[in-house]
């Protein structure tokens, strides 16, 4: 009788430690990415005296964090008082039913004659018999503890390692080269972070070894897309990407990696000593090698004035470091790489005056003999590469010299006006706004007045900086107010699941809340690798439908746009996967 008692509280416990578990590392994991947050962005709090707000976001989270912790501690602690309470009754009722035989020959209850009689004896020796059955499980609840626990995190680190991979390496062995000469080819390359909204539209583009070029183009256009397609961090949705005339999708990634440099705008440097951080792509690399790269890039005069010279610390992803430091240590890393191709993308646009000189004399000397592709939006610092390659909308609009695009009067001299338009040397009659927008300000004010129209507030991008245009005209990135809906529409919504393209399954959104995942105790079940195995919520808030992020990996995406909260309307297309779509309908 006690056995099957035990077992039940035992599996009872175990499995609502474990879900009190996961929800507690899931709230802590919260905690510190407010944290992190707050700290990464202290001058901000600072400037707008977001303080008090602040301590009271984390102070929402930390509560929820304490409760959590506080829920799997009252379990744990409840287990092994209830397992001995168990084993004690049973202890006690054992010992009362041999008291009983000893004194009359028979077992109560049952009233069954001892047969041999029951000695003082023989209980004793059962007891300990029995003490060694009980003492296992009295361990194995002690261990329940920590093994729940344990398996939570597991489990959570487990969602991570079921994800698919974005890039898979390709089956063909490969026979190239180990080091590439550095040409680059453009095949017909459409690329989008959606399928239905292409990013980069027929690209056809050729760079020949040891060129340097520049990418220019307003912000959106595409220019930073393409230059990550070349060390595949992205795959072409169609065309090829071609380096020295082989596609770079049958190039091992470790190779065709080895072979693209990169500086970026905020380069990062990682926990450990300058030396580890400058031979990063090299760790092979002898003690010289290090410091003649770090020479190249202006640098190494800087590290010997530092205390520890090479062997200094670098802290907090390099803040101990002014921005132009870091960005010619990235030189020296880039350097000492010695890569055929480099990406310079932005790398002196966050700098001063000061620092701006230093990393642009490094790079005079980093891009000698190589590939370059260069991300700039200051045009007047172009005049010394080979060719202007100029983007719009996703595609190539012009494409030139310096002086042949300035002649030619189109978007780059067009873009080069707008940029000189506040210099010193302009001639307008403004101090603040040129005679011509003046003028045009002007015209505007004297135009009859337009009836009024209701506001449409802007819709807030979650990640990319894009306008984003949705309706109904409310902000549906935001889902905190009252709307005037049709209550009935709760009763005839549902999400279908397009898979590939094809409608696999479809679900009625009849709770106030459902899950979403890949799991098959999700309410909105989408099976493909993907999809998280929670990856979002769908509630029932104010009168709305409205989809929610549930941290997933891939997250939710609208629009081009990832979003973590999205109020839906009927024909809503969510994307939860590269190939997986929610679609929301409401049937009349």
């Amino acid at each position: 009788m006690l056995l099957p008692a035990l077992f039940v509280v035992i599996l009872s416990y175990q499995r609502g430690i474990k879900a009190a578990a996961k929800r507690a590392s899931k709230s802590l994991g919260e905690v510190a990415d407010v944290a992190a947050e707050d700290v990464g962005a202290i001058t901000v709090l600072k400037a707008f005296s977001l303080e008090d707000r602040e301590a009271m976001r984390f102070n929402r989270y930390v509560g929820k964090s304490r409760k959590a912790g506080l829920d799997t501690g009252g379990l744990q602690a409840q287990f092994t008082p209830v397992v001995n309470v168990l084993v004690t009754i049973g202890m006690a009722f054992i010992i009362g039913m041999g008291a009983i035989a000893i004194a009359t020959g028979k077992f109560p209850i049952i009233n069954i004659r001892a047969n041999p009689l029951v000695t003082v004896g023989t209980l004793t020796l059962f007891i300990g018999f029995l003490k060694g059955l009980y003492q296992p499980m009295k361990d194995f609840s002690k261990l329940t503890n920590v093994a729940t626990s344990a398996a939570a995190g597991a489990e959570r680190m487990q969602e991570v390692l079921d994800q698919a991979p974005e890039i898979t390496e390709s089956a063909v062995p490969y026979m190239g080269p180990q080091r590439l000469r550095g040409e680059i080819t453009f095949e017909g390359v459409i690329f989008g972070y959606t399928p239905e909204r292409p990013i980069l539209k027929g690209i056809n583009l050729r760079i020949a070894a040891g060129k340097k070029v520049a990418l220019v183009g307003l912000s959106g256009g595409g220019k930073t897309t393409l230059v990550k397609l070349i060390p595949r961090f992205y795959e072409t949705n169609q065309g090829a990407v071609k380096i020295d005339g082989i596609d770079n999708r049958t190039i091992p990634l470790s190779i065709l990696r080895r072979n693209v440099s990169q500086v970026l705008q905020d380069s990062v440097l990682f926990e450990g000593t300058i030396l580890e951080n400058i031979k990063l792509g090299r760790p092979e690399a002898a003690y010289d090698d290090i410091v003649k790269a770090a020479k190249q890039a202006q640098i190494h005069d800087t590290i010997l004035s530092l205390p520890d010279g090479y062997e200094t610390k670098v802290r907090e992803r390099g803040k101990n470091f002014s921005g132009g430091q870091r960005q010619r240590l990235a030189i020296a890393r880039a350097i000492l790489v010695d890569s055929p191709i480099l990406v310079l993308d932005e790398p002196t646009a966050s700098l001063d005056v000061e620092a701006e000189v230093e990393v642009l004399r490094a790079i005079d000397t980093l891009v000698v003999g190589r590939t370059v592709l260069m991300i700039s939006h200051r045009l007047s610092t172009l005049g010394n590469v080979d060719e202007i390659i100029v983007l719009k909308d996703g595609r190539i609009v012009e494409q030139g010299s310096y002086q042949e695009l300035k002649r030619q009067n189109g978007v780059f001299a067009g873009l080069l006006k707008e940029q000189n338009r506040y210099n010193v040397d302009y001639k307008g009659d403004s101090l603040i706004v040129p005679r011509g927008e003046f003028d045009r300000m002007i015209n505007q004010r004297v135009q009859p007045a337009k009836p009024p129209q209701s506001p449409m507030p802007a819709p807030l991008p979650y990640v990319r900086p894009e306008p984003v245009v949705v309706s109904p005209p409310q902000n549906r990135f935001v889902a905190d107010g009252r709307s005037n809906r049709n209550p009935q529409q709760s009763l005839n919504a549902r999400i279908l699941i397009e898979v590939d393209r094809k409608i696999i399954g479809q679900r009625r959104l009849d709770k106030t809340v459902l899950t979403v995942g890949r799991l098959s105790d999700n309410d909105v079940r989408v099976p493909s690798p993907g999809v998280s195995r929670l990856h979002a919520k769908i509630r029932w808030e104010n009168g709305l439908w409205l989809i929610e992020d549930a941290e997933s990996l891939y997250g939710l995406i609208y629009q081009g746009h990832r979003v973590d909260r999205l109020i839906l309307n009927d024909g809503d297309r969510i994307h939860v996967a590269p190939t997986v779509v929610l679609l929301y309908n409401v049937s009349p």
